[in-house]
Order: C-alpha cells, then sequence, then structure tokens
C-alpha cells in the first residue's frame, strides 16, 4: 500500500466532495479510511465494487462446477439428444 492509498477519517469528513470526485476519475481506487492511526473502514470507486463482486461470484460458480465435477456419474448423464426431446421445441 501506498500511503496516498490512506485517509485520515478526520480529512474524510473535510473533503469528502474532493474524495469522490478524485475516486470517480480514477485517480484512487480505494482508501483506506483510518482514525486514531488504525484502519477502520474501506472506501472503494464503484468501479472497483463492481469489478470485486464479479470476481467473488466467478470464484463463487468455479467452487461450484469443481464440486458438481468430482460428484459427475457419467452413466447417469442425460445426452444432449435426450433433452432436446424432452425439452426441445
Amino acid at each position: 500500500m501506498h500511503a496516498k492509498d490512506y485517509l485520515s477519517a478526520t480529512d474524510l469528513s473535510k473533503k469528502t466532495a474532493a474524495t469522490l470526485d478524485a475516486m470517480e476519475k480514477g485517480e484512487s481506487e480505494k482508501l483506506i479510511i483510518m482514525k486514531n492511526n488504525a484502519p477502520k473502514a474501506v472506501l472503494l470507486s464503484i468501479e472497483a465494487y463492481e469489478a470485486m463482486l464479479e470476481e467473488i461470484e466467478d470464484l463463487r460458480l468455479a467452487a461450484l462446477a469443481m464440486t458438481r465435477l468430482s460428484s459427475f456419474d457419467p452413466t447417469r448423464a442425460l445426452s444432449h439428444q435426450t433433452m432436446l426431446e424432452k425439452f426441445g421445441r
């Protein structure tokens, strides 16, 4: 982390609009908010937040796929043709 990634709670309260404008312009993706020299919160740009949510969802789906692959029984699987016959148009 760089020093510019940290912001005191006092500075945030005094410079909220400027901080949000800087984040919107891409000058910062995230800020760690400090209070009494201890990290208390993280402020993320909307882009960073959405990317984080997307990555979490991708990881969740990958874990689900891996679990399903480990218990996959090809003898119980339905063929594509069977699925089309059963659910096709």
